[in-house]
């Protein structure tokens, strides 16, 4: 997205708040340095929610790998080069370490990206509350 990034990540220590913040300005100061600007990149600062439910891990990942096509970016969510969801159905080969929590739930990464475009008609209310706006 031109102005923030989601991740959905499992969250192993108690400093990764800390690590977040550490990556933000890392990952600032080296596109800063590359263009030559300066100030921030993204809108607001680091924002997390804890998902502790099998059904909104789900929900939230399809709302994730949605977000370039509700924002207009695209047309299908595999048109969007930065989104992991060509890793998720079987696309693009990647480097994510753990996908199979959320491909697990689906006979096919076929099924997966069904399940992901049944969604495109508009946002997923099952999640709003997971959702930070």
């Amino acid at each position: 997205m031109p102005n923030h990034y989601h991740l959905l990540v499992r969250v192993l220590s108690s400093e990764f708040s800390e690590a977040m913040r550490s990556f933000g300005q890392a990952y600032t100061q080296a596109i800063n340095r590359r263009f030559d600007r300066s100030g921030t990149l993204f809108e607001s600062r680091f924002q997390a929610i804890h998902v502790d439910r099998e059904a909104d891990l789900m929900h939230l990942s399809r709302y994730i790998h949605l977000n370039p096509v509700e924002a207009g970016l695209v047309e299908l969510p595999e048109a969007w080069e930065y989104s992991s969801y060509r890793e998720y159905t079987g696309l693009r080969d990647g480097t994510l370490p753990d996908i199979e929590q959320i491909l697990c739930e689906f006979a096919t990464r076929s099924a997966y990206a069904r399940f992901v475009e049944s969604g495109i008609a508009g946002a997923d209310e099952l999640i709003r509350h997971l959702v930070i706006d």
